[in-house]
């Protein structure tokens, strides 16, 4: 009998398997069979996947588990914020009134004394009925202490994101407390709270003049954000379990912003920027065969598609992941882009009309003296003689009537659309939002579409 070491994998993934795994989140769904499995403990493990895997076909979303903290000092009407979240977020609500219901009919039940492992086994029979698993669920008042959390861990009764509802820190906030103060049996050990659940914490900052409404925004916000956690600069470990990168296309008309957009991002998530024109220039004016041809018969399809491959395979882009913009602009050119070996996993339109377009692409110039791009006026800025208005109003008549559809066609359910005429800032937050968030995510209802796919 041979002996085999454990130490070392036998197999090796292909290198084409992990970006379709990657785009068809299958390692998230061995990540939810695995939590699965753990929770329920089943006497039949392949019955139960089969089970699973059936419903999961027919589930169109990602399922919101939240928790709600809430900051003593805070007065606003949490049922009232309740009530809207749930009206948002299209789940089910659990609060301590509804546990001690049941618990009080529970056999086990003793009158006078409180179990929280039996509370818990009630909040899990809770959460297991159907159809709150499918819907989600949101808590606001319930568990109240760390052992109640700890029960409910125990019991696999998880949030995906716990919220943390504060005042805003002050610059200089007062020496910590270590006395406990008095609270009732409806009073959450709010410091406790948080400890116990760290991993999913997301704080949101509380403001005096924020209304109902913008306290909802900044919840729903926070639940975007950590729908599926967030990946840090020059990390190449996705939180839903798969190994890989940020492999970003920005996609929009000439002024919408696409190249300052992707300047930004790639500074912010450590990721190499990449402008077409660039590369291609690079590409031209090489001593190789690539370079002869574009120079002795132009460009094409093709060739085009040869330069981006040829820069997408460098070490840098291997190893810290890229945006690309200005490319590709048709539908043939993003065939070719997605039959590549590291494909795209993020693609965002960006969407401007055309007299905002033009008027941002008119309003810059060229400094002469160190040909950046600067604010049209003074002796050294001069108009880039790409920038006249017969030359943008044929390539913005182009992309709208041609290139705009065969884009949306290629890239199908996977990519995210974002409003460009809005501030720079604003547009840069929503891409990061986007791009933090799945390849096949809804950043306006703030759920993941689970059976969509991007071909």
């Amino acid at each position: 009998m041979t002996e085999t070491d454990c130490t070392k994998r036998p197999l090796q993934m292909p290198e084409r398997f992990i970006p379709y795994l990657d785009k068809h989140r299958i390692y998230k769904l061995f990540k939810d069979m695995i939590r699965d499995l753990i929770i329920n403990l089943p006497r039949d493990h392949i019955k139960h996947m089969k089970i699973y895997l059936s419903h999961h076909v027919y589930i169109n979303k990602d399922v919101d588990r939240v928790m709600l903290l809430i900051e003593p000092k805070l007065t606003f009407g949490i049922e009232a914020l309740a009530r809207q979240l749930i009206k948002d977020l299209g789940c089910f609500v659990i609060t301590r009134r509804c546990v001690m219901d049941r618990y009080e009919k529970h056999d086990n039940y003793e009158p006078g004394h409180v179990s929280p492992v039996l509370m818990s086994e009630v909040t899990k029979c809770l959460a297991l009925k159907d159809p709150v698993p499918h819907a989600g669920w949101l808590m606001f008042d319930h568990p109240c202490t760390v052992r109640e959390a700890r029960c409910l861990q125990q019991d696999g009764v998880l949030p995906t994101v716990t919220l943390v509802l504060m005042n805003t820190p002050p610059p200089a906030p007062p020496a910590s407390n270590d006395h406990t103060s008095a609270r009732n049996f409806f009073q959450q050990d709010f410091e406790g709270l948080k400890y116990a659940y760290r991993a999913t914490l997301k704080e949101v900052h509380i403001e005096e003049e924020d209304d109902l409404e913008k306290i909802v925004s900044k919840c729903l916000n926070a639940v975007r954000a950590c729908s599926t956690g967030a990946q840090g600069p020059k990390q190449g470990f996705h939180v839903v379990g798969a190994p890989g990168l940020y492999r970003v296309v920005l996609l929009g008309p000439s002024g919408s912003g696409r190249n300052s957009q992707a300047r930004t991002l790639a500074k912010h998530f450590g990721l190499v920027y990449l402008s077409f024109q660039d590369i291609f220039n690079e590409a031209r004016e090489k001593d190789n065969e690539i370079g002869a041809r574009i120079r002795k018969f132009g460009t094409s399809i093709q060739v085009r598609a040869e330069v981006v491959k040829e820069r997408l395979l460098r070490k840098d882009c291997l190893e810290n992941g890229w945006v690309l913009a200005g490319y590709p602009t048709c539908g043939n050119d993003f065939e070719l882009l997605e039959n590549h070996s590291t494909p795209p996993n993020r693609i965002i339109f960006l969407n401007a009309d055309t007299e905002t377009c033009k008027a941002r692409k008119l309003a810059n110039g060229v400094d002469w003296c160190t040909g950046k791009t600067v604010p049209f006026g003074g002796p050294r800025v001069l108009r880039h003689p790409q920038d006249n208005e017969e030359v943008l109003d044929y390539e913005l008549d182009a992309y709208f009537s041609d290139a705009l559809a065969e884009l949306r066609a290629a890239a199908g359910l996977s990519a995210e659309e974002i409003d460009a005429n809005e501030p720079f800032d604003k547009v840069q937050v929503k891409i990061q939002a986007a791009v933090i968030a799945a390849p096949i995510f809804d950043i306006e209802a703030c759920s993941q579409i689970r059976n969509a796919r991007g071909d």
